[in-house]
């Protein structure tokens, strides 16, 4: 079955803006890039976030972390090369510890994620939704200055893609000089 998802090209665009969505950006203040910043702006309306998600397959209600893997649920790909993010590869406890969500100036690690913590807040419209993913020298320098595009296939869900472009203002910032 075929879906015609314009409308949601058109949408990623605008919470993900090209020229203001990705930042390689430094945590530590050392004056050197040890993270990337996803920051997503929500143009849709308010959003009150459930205590339960639910997904095609997924289900945050019976999610263990100890057990997800990625791959069962779809292919990461930057610029068309495929993102491999395995279970396998890494220890599921150090990878919880790179990934933070802020909203509002407050920090939500994966565990306050999948305890529900965000349950009932109120993503307002016009509020921005801040990710931020540690990420090893090696990786960071598949970010380089120009245009990229990510993409998330998966069979739950239509294939989500979206260009952002990569600048000196979007390259080795401070973490602080850009979030929220």
């Amino acid at each position: 079955m075929s879906f015609d998802i314009s409308a949601l090209k058109v949408l990623i665009k605008k919470v993900f803006p090209p020229k203001k969505s990705i930042y390689t950006v430094d945590t530590t203040g050392d004056g050197k890039a040890d993270a990337l910043l996803i920051k997503a702006l929500n143009l849709i309306m308010p959003i009150l976030i459930p205590k339960e998600i639910e997904i095609g397959g997924f289900s945050t209600k019976s999610f263990d972390v100890k057990n997800f893997e990625l791959s069962d649920y779809g292919k990461i790909y930057l610029d068309e090369i495929p993102i491999n993010v395995s279970k396998k590869d890494y220890d599921v406890e150090k990878l919880k510890d790179h990934f933070a969500l802020y909203h509002k100036g407050e920090k939500f690690a994966i565990d306050d994620l999948l305890r529900g913590k965000l349950a009932g807040r109120m993503i307002a419209l016009g509020d921005t939704i801040d990710i931020l993913i540690k990420i090893d020298e090696d990786g960071l320098e598949k970010f380089s200055e120009g245009k990229h595009t990510f993409k998330f296939m998966s069979k739950i869900i239509p294939t989500l893609e979206f260009n952002f472009e990569l600048g000196k203002e979007n390259l080795n910032q401070s973490f602080d000089s850009v979030h929220n």
